[in-house]
């Protein structure tokens, strides 16, 4: 690619890899990935990493293998879920076999990860219906693989846990099928016990979620569960990745003390045959951290076993991420007062954690400093290598700008975020673009990302801020945002950025607000709130939430009822917070880029808004990249819509 002075749109777009799904099966380490020179296309690649000793210097000396990771799926195959539309957990291998979900049909098939040339399996099948599987789940005989069925019919969607053969006949049951939504589907290591976690409109599953355990019985033709038993308390609890320990306890993360935490449950035969009896959940540790994110997307894991019987996991404190082992306490594993010991480790951020339960070694997915998405393996507790090849800042020779943790103090209380600053001149303080995160109840991270990076290495400041509701800062903050969507966020985006300037960290003249999905509302609003930014940009933004109640998929069909108000009842206030019923407010000139495929917020939504602008008198652009859904794959489109938006900034600025 040769050297470059900065980074470049096209090095984003090719940079542009994303992982998730990290496992191992045996010593192999398995994990998904999206390939921008196929177009975005997402396959299943496999390494085998050996046990590579510690890095002799610890995390600055880690070294990069040599061989890259191979493609195990079969040719022309994209490994995709589309449950929830934001998908995830679509890849298990157990015993060198690959249990994924075509992104094509969205049925699970299987197929051999020696073999990726061979004709794959099909297993489930959707008979005339039309149906999408995600999160699967291989039971210990190995006759059958559970996953999440979801159903689409006449305006419905169905939510399922189903068990399907894998000898390829195609049979299947339905085992829970009680309606609402369900994720996580898990039998023990004996084969005695189903867990699967539930959650109903108008919730979404990190506000309020349960566990549910029934006896497992596969004796027959077909399993057979008894009767569900809740292992998890109701109310305004969220719970996540129930996993069954190899002693049989289940280990599980909650929120009960107001931070998603490990706690840990044994279940047993009852008195009552065919009924599990639960015991009294207990909570690992005590503290202030939060040990996953909110469930976006299915599959998440940021807590793993290790063969001694220990954890490893992964927690934010403060806005970094850090890597920790969990011990039993002296009371044993069912008791309290595990130890917690940090463990060294490059990334600011992690996304995924993966224990191999032959050989002990351990692996993470996260930004470092200046890698997006490394995975990083792990031997004796300390870091041991690189594994994934080098990203564009490295293969280009960049050198990342630094964003820097900083918290302001604003009229509306302490906000967390970040910053990063080109290198200075002699023009005096930087023009500042603010990022609005999605969600809204995602958070800014700390690792590299090469979409703020690109903008600062172009002379622009940008600051990241976790606005009240962000994840990461426990559930009091995440909850601070209900009913005060299109206020608090606005609120805390003006303040943070004005904060900046009063301090002479960047021009306060020159300022500008972006933000993606519900930040792109967050970014509207703000320009409809005053004249602090000259103007502002949203890719695939919400503008009307009227229309977006109507529109929008079943998962989010009812969350703003929580950040808003219920619907119809508040309908005044949803009205009121729409940007596009209000272009005669706007202080600044628009760009909106989206994609015309989108089903999250469709494209409706763009083309009203630049209607009202235009119609107001509003400078707005409207750029509608073809074939692109909610998040854009093309490295095209994204060099587009990078090259749109830089273009945007230095007209505005000047």
């Amino acid at each position: 690619m040769g050297q470059t002075t900065r980074l470049g749109a096209r090095e984003v777009a090719a940079g542009k890899v994303s992982r998730s799904d990290l496992q191992f099966d045996g010593d192999t380490l398995y994990w998904v990935e999206s390939r921008p020179e196929l177009g975005g296309r997402t396959v299943a690649v496999r390494t085998f990493p050996g046990v590579v000793a510690p890095a002799a210097g610890g995390v600055a000396e880690l070294r990069t293998l040599p061989a890259d990771p191979e493609v195990c799926s079969p040719d022309g195959v994209g490994v995709r879920s589309g449950v929830h539309e934001y998908g995830g957990a679509s890849l298990l291998v157990r015993n060198r076999q690959l249990y994924y979900v075509d992104q094509a049909d969205q049925q699970i098939h299987t197929s051999s990860a020696d073999e990726p040339g061979s004709e794959p399996r099909q297993l489930t099948f959707a008979n005339g219906r039309s149906t999408r599987h995600a999160d699967s789940f291989l039971v210990p005989s190995g006759r059958w693989v559970l996953s999440v069925e979801e159903e689409h019919h006449d305006g419905a969607v169905l939510h399922r846990v189903v068990a399907t053969r894998t000898d390829g006949s195609g049979e299947s049951v339905r085992l829970v099928d009680q309606g609402g939504f369900v994720a996580a589907p898990r039998v023990d290591p004996s084969g005695s016990w189903l867990v699967v976690k539930q959650w109903h409109h108008p919730s979404m599953p990190w506000e309020r979620s349960r566990l549910w355990v029934a006896t497992w019985d596969e004796s027959g033709a077909c399993p057979v569960i008894g009767e569900l038993r809740a292992v998890t308390p109701d109310g305004d609890v969220s719970v996540g990745q129930p996993t069954f320990m190899a002693d049989g306890g289940l280990v599980y993360l909650s929120d009960e003390s107001g931070w998603w935490e490990p706690r840990r449950v044994r279940i047993s035969s009852g008195g009552v045959e065919g009924v599990p009896s639960v015991g009294s959940p207990v909570g690992l540790v005590d503290g202030t951290a939060d040990y996953q994110e909110p469930d976006w997307v299915l599959g998440q894991c940021t807590v793993v076993e290790r063969p001694d019987g220990s954890l490893v996991a992964r927690r934010r404190v403060e806005g970094r991420d850090q890597l920790v082992r969990l011990d039993p306490g002296p009371l044993g594993p069912e008791g309290s007062g595990w130890s917690v010991t940090v463990l060294a480790q490059p990334c600011l951020s992690i996304y995924a954690v993966a224990s191999s339960a032959e050989t002990g070694q351990v692996a993470l997915c996260g930004h470092t400093a200046d890698e997006a998405q490394a995975v990083v393996l792990w031997a004796d507790d300390r870091p041991s290598a690189v594994i994934t090849p080098p990203g564009p800042l490295t293969r280009a020779g960049v050198v990342a700008r630094t964003f820097e943790p900083i918290t302001m103090t604003t009229p509306h209380g302490d906000i967390p975020g970040l910053l990063g600053r080109p290198e200075e001149t002699a023009d005096g303080p930087p023009p500042l673009v603010v990022f609005c995160h999605g969600g809204p109840t995602a958070s800014v991270e700390p690792g590299l990302d090469l979409t703020p990076q690109f903008f600062v290495q172009a002379g622009l400041a940008v600051a990241l801020v976790d606005y009240r509701g962000s994840a990461g800062h426990g559930r009091a903050y995440r909850q601070l945002l209900n009913g005060q969507w299109g206020v608090a966020d606005v609120e805390d985006c003006i303040a943070y950025a004005e904060a900046l300037a009063e301090a002479g960290l960047v021009d306060g003249r020159r300022m500008a607000i972006r933000g993606t999905s519900s930040g792109g509302m967050t970014a509207l609003a703000a320009l409809q709130s005053g004249t602090t930014f000259l103007g502002g940009v949203a890719w695939y933004g919400v503008t009307d939430l009227e229309a977006l109640v109507a529109d929008t998929h079943d998962f989010e069909a009812h969350y703003c009822d929580t950040l808003i108000g219920p619907w119809p009842e508040a309908k005044d206030r949803y009205r009121e917070r729409s940007p596009a019923r209000h272009a005669d407010r706007f202080q600044g000139d628009l760009l909106l880029i989206q994609g015309d495929q989108d089903a999250v917020v469709p494209l409706s939504q763009a083309e009203a808004m630049a209607a009202a602008a235009r119609a107001a008198g509003v400078d707005c652009e409207l750029l509608v990249l073809p074939g692109e859904g909610h998040g854009f794959r093309q490295p095209d489109h994204l060099v587009q819509a990078l090259e749109a938006e830089l273009s945007f900034y230095r007209t505005l600025f000047g």
